[in-house]
């Protein structure tokens, strides 16, 4: 009796009647260790599929991040083109002044001290003076140390100018990183912004975002440069994210199935802030998205 439960046989018999069976006797504990195979094989599948799935989700997130980063790096390479050659032009003037001062043989200052009219017939260049007509050359002097005279006056303005262009560069580099211009995740608008009927009974109501359909547990991104200034569970927006970004601009992520940041952290516009689900009062798995200007709920679709 104990050596029979150590082993099993695998029977083959044939529909004919005229071949002989075939039986194979195999010790107990091969049977076993082919469970144990194939239970370890099933799960290594499992693991695996989980490891690739969550691998082509960081790959489609960090895409959508360096797309953005990528878009406003070559915004700011723009702008800063522009101020290299507006920086060029002003060392070109400057180069300019000094050039035709260099070569009339006089400087600015000397031709405003010298305010006698007679003194203008003559310029010295080196140890020899040279007469001047005062018919022709004598003209072309004064309007030459005119015009360098107008050139040293605009060198100082056209400088304050860039400067003061450097620093609206800067500012609307600011604004741009603080407006929204991204979509907040991946799916099909299921609600527009506007007066619709009331999804939760009759009549109708003002809806002052716009309804993103998907499924559970798809990422969703911050829309813009900010500072989370709420992450929690808020009424019948169920789970929520608010994220102000300055420059009067506030985003709303509602609904959400679970968080990706926290209050006060600062993020950055591609950055993955939680998931998409069904929290709070929805009929279905969605994201609500509202952008809010000056305190006001305005459409989305213009920051889309």
């Amino acid at each position: 009796m104990q050596k029979r439960k150590r082993y099993f046989t695998i029977m083959i018999v044939p529909h004919s009647s005229e071949e002989a069976t075939y039986s194979f006797r195999l010790p107990l504990f091969v049977g076993q260790l082919v469970v144990a195979l194939l239970v370890i094989g099933m799960a290594a599948f499992f693991i695996l599929a989980y490891t690739y799935r969550n691998a082509l989700q960081d790959a489609e997130e960090l895409r959508i991040l360096r797309q953005a980063n990528q878009a406003q790096q070559d915004e700011i390479n723009a702008f800063a083109g522009i101020t290299q050659q507006l920086l060029e032009q002003m060392q070109q003037v400057e180069e300019l002044a000094e050039q035709v001062a260099t070569k009339v043989g006089c400087s600015l200052e000397q031709q405003e001290e010298d305010e006698d009219p007679e003194s203008r017939g003559a310029t010295s260049f080196g140890e020899t003076r040279v007469n001047l007509s005062r018919s022709n050359q004598d003209r072309v002097l004064d309007r030459v140390t005119y015009n360098l005279s107008v050139l040293q006056s605009l060198v100082p303005e056209k400088a304050d100018t860039l400067e003061m262009l450097k620093g609206e560069v800067d500012e609307y580099t600011r604004r741009l990183a603080a407006t929204p211009s991204i979509w907040p995740t991946r799916g099909r608008i299921s609600s527009g912004f506007g007066m619709r009927r009331n999804p939760f009974g009759g009549g109708s109501q003002f809806h002052y975002g716009i309804d993103i359909a998907g499924t559970h547990g798809t990422p969703v991104y911050a829309t813009a440069n900010g500072q989370v200034s709420f992450a929690g569970y808020r009424g019948g927006f169920g789970n929520l994210v608010i994220i102000s970004h300055g420059y009067g601009f506030q985003t709303y992520y509602a609904h959400l199935s679970g968080f990706a940041v926290s209050n006060g952290q600062w993020v950055k516009r591609g950055q993955v802030i939680g998931y998409m689900g069904r929290s709070g009062r929805a009929t279905g798995t969605h994201l609500h998205y509202e952008v809010h200007v000056n305190g006001v709920a305005v459409n989305p679709y213009r920051y889309l």
